[in-house]
């Protein structure tokens, strides 16, 4: 979705749903846009006037969902790693795996998460 900052305000498009919305900040935009969109997570494409600003923020965001995906999939090796037989201790897998023992000792107690992270 392709939000501009203009003016005193700001404009977003969705162009598959033919929609245009204003507002003054772009904090009411935003749960303008999810409110439409029936979802917490927007992808937007910012310009915001600045390019060096959209360029960071591009690249902010592309980083933090990078680091989401790597967060998924340390739970999901973690989880494997913590189901094998030959582990060892709750503190030799702490030491193991770069938690605290205390954490594995409860993901050991309260059940383990799954791949999408519920126990």
């Amino acid at each position: 979705m392709l939000v501009i900052r203009e003016g005193g305000g700001w404009l977003a498009e969705v162009a598959a749903l033919g929609v245009v919305r204003r507002a003054r900040c772009l904090v009411t935009l935003d749960h303008q846009m999810r409110d439409l969109l029936g979802t917490n997570s927007v992808d937007y494409q910012f310009q915001t006037g600045d390019a060096e600003l959209d360029r960071l923020v591009m690249q902010i965001r592309s980083a933090k969902g990078a680091a989401g995906r790597y967060e998924e999939r340390a739970r999901r090796l973690t989880r494997r790693a913590l189901l094998l037989p030959s582990g060892g201790s709750g503190r030799d897998l702490a030491v193991l795996l770069g938690l605290s023992h205390q954490r594995v000792h409860q993901l050991m107690r309260h059940g383990l998460p799954n791949a999408e992270g519920e126990a």
